[in-house]
């Protein structure tokens, strides 16, 4: 069993105009009318989503006493980014024909993934998991996780998804609702659509929330604050690291900013058989990655972080071989 972590390189190597988060301001600022990304970057002068939604972030935190306007005006400015985010990411989307016309993304798909591996995806869009559902490798039976049950889909319609995706940052398929029979408390679920999971849910759309819901992600802030079923996402995280054979990076820098994503490569490798597990970093600048994580431990890794130095399209025959050749002869001294 493999486990991955999927950013937002992923999504640009399919659609080159999808950005990174460096150029996320900007991309919302010049998408919508009268933005609110266009109001939090001149509120805070710098173009960098994170930097200015954590300062945000703090204002919030720091008005939390106070009463009048300043405090409602951030509140609302907040809810508003994470609507332009969800309607942003939901335009992009995989489909049959995306496949076609994409080989390379057909062979990642089909090469990379197998029955039991599990994806940490950090992206807000559905394109990985809608590409594995036209693929057969998706299902709404337990494709998003544990606390993901969507009671419109009916259990003997699909048999369990072989791979799992954990959206611990939300997703623009994710929607937030409050409790029928308990209105002071929300739940979060997933709207099973066609246009997020072409082939599963083909001539589809089971909302969440009877119309209740609005749109759930976790803006790309350094204040990250899960609901209880993002938490729970991010246990079975961890419990994946634990187990795996390989961890895959593609498409994240993995910026020691987010401390979650160094628990999760700490897990990994702080295990028992440490020595035998590989780290694959797929990525232009995956030597610098590389490098910086080496630097993070005090022992010798250099034998466990593989870093693959090309674009991702580039890269699928490398990266399929490499997990290939590691399952071939896994458990020989050969391959230690």
């Amino acid at each position: 069993m493999n486990t991955f972590i999927i950013g937002a390189g992923f999504t640009k190597a399919i659609f080159p105009d999808a950005p990174l988060n460096r150029d996320l301001l900007d991309a919302l600022a010049g998408k919508f009318t009268d933005s609110a990304a266009a109001v939090l970057r001149d509120t805070y002068k710098t173009d960098d989503i994170e930097i200015a939604l954590t300062r945000l972030d703090s204002d919030i935190a720091v008005s939390q006493a106070e009463q009048g306007s300043l405090a409602e005006d951030r509140h609302r400015l907040r809810r508003r980014i994470e609507t332009e985010l969800g309607n942003y990411f939901s335009s992009f989307l995989a489909s049959e024909e995306l496949l076609a016309q994409s080989p390379w993304l057909a062979q990642f798909i089909d090469g990379v993934f197998t029955s039991g591996d599990v994806v940490i995806s950090l992206n807000y869009d559905c394109v990985l998991e809608g590409a594995l559902d036209c693929r057969g490798k998706w299902s709404p039976k337990g494709g998003y996780g544990y606390p993901f049950d969507h009671a419109l889909v009916r259990d003997d319609e699909f048999s369990k998804s072989p791979v799992t995706v954990l959206k611990i940052h939300g997703s623009a398929s994710f929607a937030i609702a409050p409790y029928g029979d308990k209105p002071e408390a929300s739940a979060v679920n997933f709207n099973f659509d066609e246009r997020f999971f072409p082939r599963s849910a083909k001539n589809t759309h089971f909302g969440f929330g009877a119309g209740t819901g609005r749109q759930y992600l976790i803006a790309p802030s350094y204040v990250k604050v899960p609901t209880v079923e993002m938490t729970y996402l991010m246990l079975d995280a961890l419990r994946a690291s634990a187990t795996a054979k390989n961890l895959v990076i593609i498409g994240s820098a993995l910026h020691p900013e987010d401390g979650f994503l160094t628990l999760i490569l700490t897990n990994f490798l702080h295990q028992p058989s440490w020595r035998t597990r590989r780290v694959f970093i797929v990525d232009p600048a995956a030597n610098a990655i590389s490098s910086r994580l080496k630097k993070f431990w005090g022992v010798n890794v250099s034998s466990q972080i593989v870093p693959i130095e090309e674009r991702l399209e580039a890269s699928v025959s490398s990266l399929v071989e490499s997990l290939s050749k590691r399952k071939r002869c896994r458990g020989s001294s050969l391959c230690r």
